[in-house]
């Protein structure tokens, strides 16, 4: 995994406020995430956990409040090259082989590279989330538990300072979330930051060590 940034980045929210349809999901939220910290974001289903990603992934708009990548506005270029987004849909073409899809996204960031560099990081990412060995089968011939380690292998592309997360252990067997939890440590330790949601209790995994949570306060008609 390539070494991040050494300067210290911030993910800062500032009174951030989200509504849909009618309904107030959450308001007034603020909460800052600095270097090497995991941000897990806790919530009643309904409370406005994906939105909330969404909106700090830059796919929605907050009905108020900023959220701020080291002090300036998310909507710039600067701070879409350093994040990723991986959501509950695992954006894969099922008529493309593994290493396909994977190549796919390469050539989306880097079209111009060395093309034996290239395959060979290819390689080296599915080799890395154990899944090497599904390489030429199609992404419909995959379970769902590899389908979600392919999804996991774009985020080592390139060095994405920032990953936000939805559910990223949901459907997964225990060797699938070991592999994850621990591209999440490293990812850590190299200076990166990591934003998720899961629906269970974090404390006692792997990532307790950098953890913090961002409690989501029930909405009227979830209390």
């Amino acid at each position: 995994m390539t070494e991040l940034a050494t300067k210290t980045n911030s993910l800062t929210l500032t009174q951030v406020s989200c509504v849909r349809g009618e309904r107030t999901l959450f308001s007034g939220l603020n909460s800052q995430l600095l270097s090497k910290q995991c941000q897990h974001i806790i919530g009643a289903n309904g409370s406005g956990k994906t939105s909330l990603l969404r909106i700090i992934a830059g796919l929605a708009i907050a009905e108020s409040g900023d959220v701020l990548w080291n002090d300036k506005t998310i909507s710039s270029n600067y701070y879409l090259n350093d994040s990723a987004f991986i959501g509950h849909k695992d954006a894969l073409k099922n008529e493309l082989s593994a290493i396909e899809n994977l190549r796919f996204y390469q050539q989306l960031d880097s079209p111009k590279a060395n093309k034996q560099a290239q395959e060979e990081q290819l390689d080296e990412c599915l080799n890395k989330l154990k899944i090497l060995h599904c390489a030429d089968l199609t992404a419909q011939q995959l379970s769902f538990g590899q389908r979600r380690r392919l999804s996991f292998a774009k985020l080592l592309l390139k060095p994405y300072t920032l990953w936000i997360l939805d559910e990223p252990f949901t459907g997964i067997d225990i060797d699938g979330r070991e592999i994850i939890e621990g591209l999440c440590i490293e990812h850590l330790n190299q200076g990166g930051m990591i934003i998720l949601t899961h629906h269970q209790n974090l404390q006692e995994s792997a990532l307790s060590t950098h953890l913090q949570e961002l409690h989501l306060p029930k909405t009227p008609e979830l209390a």
